[in-house]
């Protein structure tokens, strides 16, 4: 075909220029729009300096142009892409781009740096993780798109960098600024610097637009602070170290620094440390591009809540530490103002007023604003009062006592009443805004919503500058940065509970009462104390039979928050709750499916609201006990079946959010189906000796300090809600997982499906990386593996609903498990290519009576030389992980009952030949398969007997 892929119909020019100097500013969309995919450095360091970055060597783009769809393929000094009709397109060219990278000497994945250096390596006593969401974006990864034409560049993007992006791209391009236009696509994405650059790049001289999507949606922000060191003296700053998965926003953009740009990194907002080390951050290919503010607020929601922590740890006060801290004395003073304003030392605290439900908190923060001329210094400070209804658990901001100062105050304006009042709104609207509230901008003035349980505005104090009582404030975008530790803060001194992700989704907090006032008596020096702990867990977990729990008379959906169930819906789909807990052509959770088991057939249950059949009366209590330790309300022991023992894993905030979706889900009145399993399995009590040997850790995951917060973020997943373990590792004789590092993940059976192994044990006959499982998690389909088929189909049509930066989180931990080496993912491409030939069928598979069988049903479809692949995908059989494993079992089941409902869409269905082809057909056509696609493996055993076996079965969709 001769058509030129850049030339737009004229049906499509609907977002053309005028002639005049105005032009169209909305989004182009459409067959005229067209989509890039930048190929990172396998090496690039977090600070982006010019010696820690990857260079290119050569670049051969062959295969990638000729992929279909293809336009073009880019590159311009380190930074490389692909342009193409489609961006599933352009995904496929980028992973055949062949390039060849020199590895600077300074790049390391390991590698730690500081600002200041004043970190020393030491012995971690303690790992704390704290999230920051930004709640003004979407779980939807960032865009843009760039359109040059007519000596014009128009961007689209959501940035609030606009003057850095604009100078970036008159550098980069040698335009002038007057004739780049910036315009705000709308969307609340995280900022699109780097993918606005991307798509500029990709677009220069191509007369039509381009469409850059970053790899994953940035919503949240993990920080990870590590306790290096105690010192008794508390006015010493703490021997800490940090890390976020975030690029430090004061910089150029990753394409700019690759295309070898400087630029001056000072802008923007920037946290100043005033009693804690400044961060030590690991480089990770990972990390992900946000603003300044979200990076900062992140920062400084993890340091407040983390030193508050550590007050309390001490039983230190938290004003008088951080004021014995903080080396600036306009900080001093501003939140020694803010603290007798709010009554600090009257305010009543301890147990008597936990007791009461009532909790204080404050935090502070000190930045620089970069981005004033000169730069000026901003301090800020909040103290929180708030109170915990004991009996719903509903919560209620009662007052905010907020200080703020910066250093060119004698600049501002005159601050009016009517200003105050609008400050004031914008605060309470805030905090309503951390408590997942309201999704509204802070500057927004307009009414909140009159949803239900909508908090009212609190009471708010402004505190004034200690330098001039009567001279106003500049309130900038650095007033709100301490709110959120506040806020924690004072939950934590209510309740006992302490929070560490953001918004705080308090809904969910009525779901169990606030803890008791007494607290947990320490046994310092009494081992007879540690000892009778022991033992009464000991008893409590042997017990064969366990106390039921009142049902509750009714649940208040009222009070769960819509932030809280959004997240109970993707708890619920990272854990397939509805996989499992709906029947074939059965309403959604009402249960009855039967789990095929060695022990028998065992029915899910309806965990819809129902009272009488389902979960309706069920209490947090009850259903925690459930998800943590295997205990139905009425205190039955439940089948392991009903993985527990990786739910158990779950965070506290993940249980009450999914609890919260669940009873706000229709409820459906469906009988349970009574499972009979032969004895003894049928004696439920038994179970509690099974738990005593298989399932004596029921803690929440903890991080692992010496990982990165992708990594803990995908294990965390992998192994609570995920429950992979539950199919992909071997069982004992007692349906236990069994333990060791070569068995974990190390593959398993699920409803009669092998579930492959993850770890070293892999069969793949190419390594996973990191991408191909991205890919394949995705969207049910890698080139270099195959598809998603069986039970594994809805386990990607959730996953693809869940944020991109968990699924990466995932891939990226589970790579770690089987890290594939730097000449193994440079040769993919050369591995694929060297057995595809090895597939080419040989004059000793020609002769073998399968082969008339495979031309027949399989060819058209999984043969490569057999034309064009006209819809869907098309396996590569000699890639596929199945024909390479030791068990036929996938392929058979796959042969026998064919794909109906692939995981996504646009993937094709498989026909099923059960009712076309005998056990004895079947067998020849396996046997020539294994022995064509697996040359290097031995025929497969006992396949008559495994073909009968699975005809018996119904087969999954």
């Amino acid at each position: 075909m001769s058509t030129d892929l850049t030339s737009p119909t004229t049906a499509d020019l609907c977002h053309k220029p005028n002639d005049s100097d105005s032009m169209d500013l909305s989004t182009p969309t459409g067959s005229l729009l067209l989509h890039g995919v930048v190929l990172r450095p396998p090496h690039w360091a977090q600070d982006m300096q010019a010696n820690r970055i990857a260079r290119l060597q050569s670049l051969d783009s062959e295969r990638a142009a000729a992929v279909p769809g293809v336009v073009r393929c880019v590159c311009r000094g380190n930074f490389v892409g692909v342009v193409a009709v489609q961006r599933t397109q352009a995904q496929q060219a980028c992973a055949l781009l062949k390039a060849d990278w020199l590895t600077p000497v300074a790049a390391s994945a390991d590698v730690h740096y500081s600002a200041n250096q004043t970190s020393t390596p030491g012995t971690i006593h303690s790992a704390t993780r704290y999230e920051w969401r930004n709640q003004l974006a979407e779980d939807t990864p960032d865009w843009a798109i760039a359109w040059h034409r007519n000596d014009q560049l128009t961007v689209w993007v959501n940035t609030r960098r606009q003057a850095a992006l604009r100078q970036e791209l008159s550098a980069l391009l040698d335009l002038p600024p007057e004739a780049i236009r910036i315009v705000q696509h709308g969307q609340h994405t995280q900022d699109g610097l780097d993918t606005a650059v991307e798509a500029a790049l990709l677009a220069w001289d191509l007369s039509r637009p381009v469409r850059v999507q970053a790899a994953y949606a940035a919503t949240s922000l993990a920080v990870q602070i590590e306790q290096k060191q105690q010192t008794a003296d508390h006015t010493r700053r703490e021997r800490t170290q940090w890390s976020i998965n975030a690029l430090d926003p004061r910089r150029p953009s990753i394409a700019g620094r690759l295309c070898g740009l400087e630029t001056d990194p000072r802008s923007g907002m920037a946290l100043l440390t005033d009693y804690v080390d400044a961060p030590v951050q690991k480089s990770d290919r990972n990390l992900t591009a946000t603003d300044p503010y979200s990076y900062t607020a992140a920062a400084v929601f993890a340091q407040e809540s983390h030193f508050d922590e550590y007050c309390a740890s001490h039983q230190l006060d938290p004003v008088q530490t951080r004021l014995a801290r903080i080396g600036s004395e306009r900080g001093q003073q501003l939140l020694r103002r803010v603290a007798q304003q709010s009554g600090w030392d009257q305010t009543a605290s301890g147990p008597t007023a936990r007791a009461a439900g009532l909790g204080r908190g404050i935090a502070y923060s000190h930045t620089i604003d970069n981005d004033c001329n000169p730069p000026q210094e901003v301090w800020s400070a909040w103290a929180v009062e708030l109170a915990v209804d004991a009996r719903s658990g509903g919560l209620s901001v009662s007052r905010l006592t907020v200080g703020h100062d910066a250093s060119h105050t004698e600049r501002t304006a005159e601050t009016t009443t009517e200003t105050q009042r609008a400050l004031k709104d914008r605060l309470g609207k805030w905090t309503q805004l951390l408590l997942g509230q309201a999704r509204q901008g802070v500057e927004n003035t307009a009414a909140p919503s009159d949803e239900q349980h909508q908090l009212a505005l609190p009471e708010v104090q402004v505190v004034n500058s200690a330098r001039s009582l009567d001279q106003p404030l500049a309130w900038g975008p650095g007033v709100e940065l301490p709110a959120a530790a506040a806020i924690a803060n004072a939950i934590y001194n209510a309740t006992g509970l302490r929070l560490r992700e953001t918004p705080f989704a308090l809904p969910t907090l009525s779901l169990d009462a606030p803890p008791t006032t007494k607290r947990r008596k320490r046994w310092r020096n009494s081992w007879l104390g540690g000892l009778m702990a022991a033992a009464t867990g000991a008893l409590v977990v042997a017990a064969p039979w366990r106390s039921s729990i009142p049902p509750v008379s009714r649940v208040d959906t009222s009070i769960f928050s819509a932030q809280a169930i959004e997240r109970g819906r993707l708890v619920a789909l990272s854990g397939d709750c509805m996989v499992c807990h709906t029947a074939p052509d059965g309403q959604t959770n009402a249960g009855g499916l039967g789990l095929d088991t060695p022990f028998g057939t065992i029915y899910t249950t309806n965990i819809t609201p129902d009272r009488e059949t389902g979960i309706g009366a069920w209490s947090y209590k009850a259903f925690e006990r459930a998800m943590r330790e295997g205990i139905h309300r009425d205190g039955r022991h439940l089948y392991p079946a009903f993985p527990y023992t990786a739910y158990a894993k779950m965070s506290d905030e993940d249980l009450q959010s999914l609890y919260a979706y669940l009873m706000t889900q229709p409820a459906v009145s469906s009988p349970n189906k009574e499972t009979r399993l032969p004895f003894p399995m049928n004696v439920r009590p038994l179970m509690a000796g099974w738990n005593t040997l298989f399932h004596r850790d029921r803690q929440a995951y903890t991080p692992d300090p010496n990982q990165s917060p992708l990594w803990n973020r995908g294990a965390y997943l992998v192994n609570s809600s995920g429950h992979c373990a539950a199919c992909h590792s071997p069982r004992n004789a007692l349906g236990a997982e069994k333990s060791g590092e070569n068995n974990f993940l190390g593959g398993g059976f699920a409803d009669n499906w092998e579930a492959p192994a993850l770890n070293k044990r892999s069969a793949a006959p190419i390594p996973w990386t990191e991408q191909e499982l991205f890919q394949y998690l995705r969207t049910g389909y890698s080139p270099l593996h195959g598809v998603a088929a069986g039970p594994m189909g809805p386990v990607v049509a959730g996953l693809a609903q869940l944020p991109e930066t968990d699924v990466r989180a995932m891939a990226h931990y589970l790579a770690s498990l089987n890290p594939a080496t730097t000449e193994s993912t440079d040769n993919q491409a050369v591995m694929a290519a060297r057995l595809e030939a090895d597939s080419q069928a040989s004059q000793d598979t020609r002769l073998l009576p399968g082969e008339t069988l495979f031309n027949g049903a399989c060819a058209v479809c999984h043969d490569s030389g057999s034309g064009p692949v006209l819809f869907g995908a098309r396996p590569s059989l000699a890639l596929n992980s199945n024909l390479h494993s030791d068990h036929p079992d996938n392929v058979i089941q796959v042969l026998m009952h064919g794909i109906t409902r692939p995981a996504q869409a646009n993937l094709s269905t498989m026909p099923g030949f059960k009712h076309s082809m005998n056990d004895a057909q079947m067998a020849s056509l396996l046997q020539y398969m294994r022995t064509r696609f697996a040359p290097d493996k031995p025929a497969w055993n006992n396949l008559p007997e495994k073909i009968a076996n699975i005809r018996q079965q119904q087969g999954h969709p």
